[in-house]
C-alpha cells in the first residue's frame, strides 16, 4: 500500500522539508530511510533524488548497466525489502566506489538475507529515518493545507480516527474531498460527520487486493475482533505460532495494522465489506471458541456476534453470565446482554425476569410489564418470585397497591416489607403486622433489599401510632426510616422499590413540620440515585414540594423540571416528562400549589384540569395525602370543592382504617380548614379545627396548626390581634411553612385599619419572607380591603419620590398591575392607586405614557 496512494507534496510524518536538505547536504555516506507502507517513503526519496540532482551530483539506477562515474555519485533504491540476491550485488558493487553514497528505503518486515548484507555493508557512517503515522495535530495541518483553515478541528479528528494517521490514506482522503469543494456542512446543532469518497475505498480496495493472501487472511482476522496474540492468531488461521509471528510482522509492515493492534477503520470496513458474510461469521465463531478455551470473557465479541443473528451457545451463556452481572451495577447494559443471549440461542423464557427487572431499573416500567407477564402467565417459567417483584414495583407506581402487596407475597418471605409496605398505604394494618411477622419467622439469609424494606414497613407502622407517646413515636419512626434509606445508599441504584425510603422519610419530616430533616435525606437520596431511575422524578417531585413549602418557587420549579426530564431514561420516550401516575399526582399538585400562591388565577385554571385528570387515575393512599391537601384547597379557590369530595371522604376512610393517625391527619385537617375558610363554610371548618386542636395535646406541629388556623379565621372576620398573628406566622414559619406565615402576616396587614398594627404586620411578612427565602412575585395579592380604605402607608420622602413611590414606581415600569403590585408589596391594589395618583400628580404627567416616562427618569437619576 505505497505506490498507488504515495501523498502529493513534501508532507511527511516525521520528516520535513528541513530534513530533506539535511539530508541531501549532509556528509554520511549513507541514509536508510525505513518505515510501514504508505508512509511516504518512495516520497521521501524522489524529493532526496531531486535534490542531489539540484546539486550536480548523478543519481545512478542499480538496475541500470552503465559504469559509475569517476566522481560522486549517489545510489537510491526503493523497496530494499524485495531486492533479489542479483540486484543486491549490484547495488554492494556501486557502493564500493570511495565517492558513492546511497539511500536504501524500506520496510521493517521482511528482512531478507540481500537486504540484511546490503545494511551490514553500510556500516556506521549512516544516517537513519524512520517513517510512520502522523498524529492528530499534523493531520489537522495537512487538513488546513488541502481544505483551508475553516474546516473544523473535529473533522480533522475525524480524517486522523477514520485513517488511523497513515500519510498516504489521509492525502488520498484529503485531495479526494477538496475535488468536492471540502467536506459537507452539517445541519445546525449536528455534528460532523465525515463521508469516504467511493474513490478512496476503490484505491483502497485495489491496494488490498496486492497483498498475499496470508496476510490478508492475518488483516481479516483482526477486523473481525482477533487479538495481536500469536497462539490466538495461530489457532485461528491454522498456522504454528512462529509463522504467525512473521503474518504479524507482514500485517504491521503494510502501514494498515496500528501499532495498538486495531487496524485502520477504514480499511477494515473495505476488508469485511469484500469477504464473504459467511467467512467472517465462521472466522468470528472460531475466535470465540478459541478465547473461552483460554478462559477468557470476549463479551465484545459475542456481542457483534448477536448483532448480526449468529446463534451460538458459548456466546448465549457468555452474555446471560455477564447479564447477571450487570444488573447490580449497570441495569441499561444488562438488559442489551440479556437481549443480546436470546439472539444468541439462549431460551426466552429463562431469561425473561432477569430482562424484566433490568429493564425497570433502566427506567422503562412498561417494557418490564410486558417481560414478567410472560413469566407469571406460564406457571412452568422459571424465577416467578423475581417476576412477581418486578410487577409489584411497577404496579405501586400506578396506584395498585392491593395488587402489589400481593405480588410482593408471591415473590417469598425477603419481600415481606415491601407487601407490609403496600398494605399500610391502603390502610390495612393489621394485615401488615402479619406479613412482616411471618417474614420473620421464615429466617432466611437476611439481604441489603430486604433489611432495609422492613425497616421502612416497622417506620410507618411507629408513625401511625397515637396517644401521649405519639410524638415519641414519630421521632422514632423518622429515625427508622432514615436508617433504612442510609442502608439502601450502597446498592441502592439497583433496588427495585415499592418505594424510596428515602421518599417515605420525607413524608413523616413534611407532615411534623421537619422540612430540614426531609431535605437532607432527599438529597441524599439524589446524590446515591437511591432507587434508580423509577426513583429519580419522586425523590425530585418531594424536593419540589419542600421548595415551594418554603416558598422558593422558582427552584421547585427547576426541581419540577428536573423529575420530568429524568422520566423514562434509556427509552423511546425518554426526557417526554411522562410521569407515572403516583409521581404524576404531586406533579400536579405543585403546579395548583405554585399558582395558587402567585394569585395567577388563569395558570390555576389550568393546573386544576390537569390535576383533576391526574387524581382520578391514581386512588388515594397514605403516602399521598400532601397532594391531595393541596388539590381540596384549591378546589375550594376555585369553588370547585364537590369535585374532591369523594377524594376527601377516601382519604378519611383511610385514616380511620388506620387508627386516625395524628401525624398522617394533621396536614390534611390544615388543608380542609384552610379550605372551609375559603370558601366560608363554618360548618366544613368545626370538625378540621376540633381536630387539629384534638392533635395539639401531643402534637407540637398540630398545635401550631391549629393556632395558625383561628389566626386566620380571627383575620378574615376583620378581628386583627397583630401580636397573635405575628407569632402564629412565625411559628408557622419555624415549621417550614413560611410562605403560609408571610402570607397570613400579609393578609393582616392588608385588612388592617390600625396603621402602627399594619407597619408591624407588614415588617413581619417581609421579614420571614426573607428568612424562608421566599420570591416577591410568589406572594399573593392580598384580598379586598374593607370600604374604608386609609389610603397609602405613609412613607419618608427622598427627592422627588418617597422610598415607599419609588418602590412601587419601579414595578409599574416594568408593567405591572396594580394588583400584582400589591401582592410584592404587602398593600392592596387601591393602595397602589393611590400611590400612582399622588406620582402623577407630583411628576405633572398627563397621560400614562407620560407618566412611565417621568418615573423612568426620576428612577434613573435616583439609581
Amino acid at each position: 500500500m505505497s505506490a498507488g496512494l504515495a501523498p502529493a507534496g513534501p508532507l511527511l510524518a516525521g520528516c520535513g522539508p528541513e530534513t530533506v536538505s539535511e539530508l541531501a547536504t549532509g556528509s554520511a555516506a549513507a541514509v536508510t530511510v525505513q518505515g510501514p507502507g504508505g508512509t511516504g517513503k518512495t516520497l521521501l526519496l524522489g524529493e532526496l533524488a531531486a535534490a542531489y540532482e539540484r546539486a550536480g551530483v548523478p543519481v545512478l539506477d542499480p538496475a541500470g548497466t552503465c559504469a559509475p562515474p569517476s566522481g560522486p555519485f549517489v545510489v537510491v533504491v526503493d523497496d530494499a525489502h524485495r531486492l533479489a540476491e542479483g540486484p543486491a550485488a549490484r547495488v554492494r558493487e556501486l557502493m564500493g566506489a570511495p565517492e558513492a553514497r546511497v539511500v536504501l528505503a524500506f520496510r521493517p518486515w521482511p528482512r531478507p538475507a540481500p537486504l540484511a548484507g546490503l545494511l551490514r555493508g553500510l556500516g556506521a557512517d549512516r544516517r537513519a529515518v524512520v517513517l510512520g503515522h502522523a498524529d492528530r495535530a499534523l493531520v489537522r495541518g495537512w487538513t488546513r493545507e488541502h481544505l483551508g483553515d475553516a474546516v473544523p478541528p473535529a473533522f480533522a479528528d475525524a480524517v486522523s480516527t477514520e485513517t488511523g494517521g497513515l500519510p498516504a490514506l489521509v492525502h488520498a482522503l484529503l485531495r479526494a474531498l477538496a475535488r468536492r469543494g471540502g467536506p459537507a456542512r452539517p445541519a445546525p446543532g449536528q455534528p460532523v460527520r465525515l463521508v469516504v469518497p467511493g474513490e478512496v475505498t476503490d484505491r483502497v480496495r485495489a491496494s488490498l487486493a496486492a497483498v498475499d493472501d496470508e496476510t490478508r487472511a492475518l488483516l481479516h482476522a483482526v477486523a473481525a475482533g482477533a487479538p495481536l496474540d500469536d497462539e490466538v492468531l495461530g489457532g485461528l488461521l491454522g498456522v504454528d505460532e512462529l509463522h504467525a509471528a512473521d503474518l504479524i510482522g507482514a500485517g504491521r509492515s503494510t502501514g494498515v495494522l496500528l501499532p495498538d493492534g486495531s487496524l485502520v477503520p477504514m480499511v477494515a470496513h473495505v476488508l469485511l465489506g469484500t469477504t464473504p458474510p459467511d467467512v467472517t461469521r465462521r472466522t468470528r465463531r472460531q475466535l470465540l471458541g478459541l478465547l473461552v478455551e483460554r478462559g477468557e470473557e470476549p463479551v465484545d465479541l459475542a456481542r457483534r456476534l448477536a448483532a448480526e443473528g449468529i446463534r451460538d451457545r458459548r456466546a448465549a451463556e457468555l452474555l446471560e453470565r455477564h447479564g447477571e452481572a450487570a444488573l447490580s451495577v449497570d441495569p441499561r447494559r444488562a438488559a442489551q446482554l440479556f437481549g443480546e443471549a436470546v439472539s444468541s440461542g439462549a431460551p426466552p423464557a429463562g431469561l425473561a425476569a432477569r430482562r424484566a427487572q433490568a429493564v425497570a431499573l433502566a427506567g422503562d416500567l412498561d417494557g418490564a410489564l410486558h417481560w414478567a407477564d410472560a413469566v407469571l402467565t406460564d406457571d412452568t417459567a422459571p424465577d416467578r418470585a423475581r417476576a412477581a417483584g418486578v410487577t409489584a414495583a411497577v404496579l405501586a407506581q400506578r396506584g395498585l397497591l392491593t395488587q402489589a402487596a400481593q405480588l410482593c407475597r408471591m415473590a417469598g418471605p425477603e419481600r415481606a416489607g415491601a407487601a407490609a409496605l403496600a398494605l399500610l398505604a391502603t390502610g390495612a394494618p393489621e394485615e401488615a403486622g402479619v406479613v412482616l411477622a411471618s417474614g420473620d419467622a421464615a429466617g432466611g439469609v437476611p439481604t441489603v433489599l430486604s433489611v432495609s424494606e422492613q425497616l421502612a414497613a416497622r417506620g410507618v407502622t411507629q408513625s401511625l401510632q397515637t396517644g401521649a407517646d405519639a410524638a415519641d413515636d414519630i421521632a422514632a419512626a423518622l429515625s427508622t426510616l432514615t436508617r433504612a434509606a442510609a442502608l439502601l445508599e450502597p446498592v441502592g441504584r439497583t433496588a427495585l422499590l415499592v418505594d424510596s425510603p428515602a421518599a417515605l422519610a420525607a413524608l413523616v419530616a413534611l407532615h411534623c413540620g421537619e422540612l430540614r430533616v426531609a431535605e437532607s435525606v432527599l438529597q441524599r437520596a439524589v446524590d446515591a440515585d437511591l432507587g434508580g431511575p423509577p426513583c429519580r422524578p419522586r425523590h425530585r417531585l418531594l424536593l419540589a414540594w419542600i421548595a415551594m413549602l418554603a416558598g422558593r418557587m422558582s427552584r421547585a420549579r427547576e426541581l419540577m423540571a428536573a423529575a420530568q426530564d429524568s422520566a423514562r431514561p434509556g427509552t423511546a420516550q425518554e426526557g417526554d416528562g411522562a410521569l407515572e401516575p403516583r409521581d404524576e399526582v404531586f406533579l400536579q399538585a405543585l403546579e395548583v400549589g405554585l399558582a395558587r400562591r402567585s394569585s395567577d388565577v388563569p395558570a390555576l385554571v389550568r393546573a386544576w384540569v390537569r390535576a383533576r385528570e391526574a387524581v382520578v387515575r391514581y386512588p388515594v393512599d397514605l403516602f399521598t395525602l400532601l397532594p391531595l391537601g393541596e388539590l381540596v384547597v384549591a378546589a375550594a379557590r376555585l369553588e370547585d370543592g364537590d369535585r374532591m369530595r369523594p377524594h376527601l371522604a377516601e382519604a378519611q376512610a383511610l385514616l380511620t382504617r388506620l387508627g386516625e393517625p395524628q401525624l398522617w391527619a394533621t396536614s390534611l385537617h390544615w388543608s380542609g380548614a384552610q379550605a372551609a375558610i375559603i370558601a366560608d363554610d363554618p360548618a366544613a371548618l368545626r370538625p378540621h379545627a376540633a381536630a387539629l386542636v384534638a392533635a395539639a395535646r401531643t402534637s407540637p406541629y398540630a398545635a401550631t396548626l391549629a393556632r395558625a388556623g383561628r389566626s386566620w379565621t380571627r383575620v378574615l372576620a376583620g378581628d386583627i390581634d397583630a401580636a397573635a398573628v405575628v407569632t402564629a406566622a412565625e411559628q408557622l414559619t419555624a415549621v417550614g411553612l413560611g410562605w403560609d406565615g408571610s402570607r397570613l402576616a400579609g393578609q393582616a396587614a392588608a385588612r388592617t385599619t390600625d396603621q402602627k398594627a399594619r407597619a408591624v404586620l407588614l415588617g413581619c411578612a417581609r421579614s420571614l419572607a426573607d428568612s424562608a427565602g421566599c420570591e416577591a412575585a410568589a406572594v399573593p395579592a392580598p384580598a379586598p380591603r374593607p370600604a374604608e380604605d386609609p389610603g397609602p402607608v405613609p412613607a419618608v420622602a427622598t427627592g422627588v419620590l418617597s422610598d415607599r413611590e419609588r418602590e412601587v414606581a419601579r414595578l409599574v415600569v416594568e408593567g405591572q398591575t396594580y394588583r400584582e403590585i400589591g401582592g410584592r408589596l404587602y398593600i392592596s391594589a387601591k393602595t397602589v392607586e393611590h400611590h400612582v395618583s399622588r406620582m402623577r400628580q407630583r411628576l405633572g404627567a398627563s397621560t400614562r405614557s407620560d407618566l412611565l416616562a417621568r418615573l423612568r427618569a426620576e428612577l434613573a437619576d435616583g439609581d
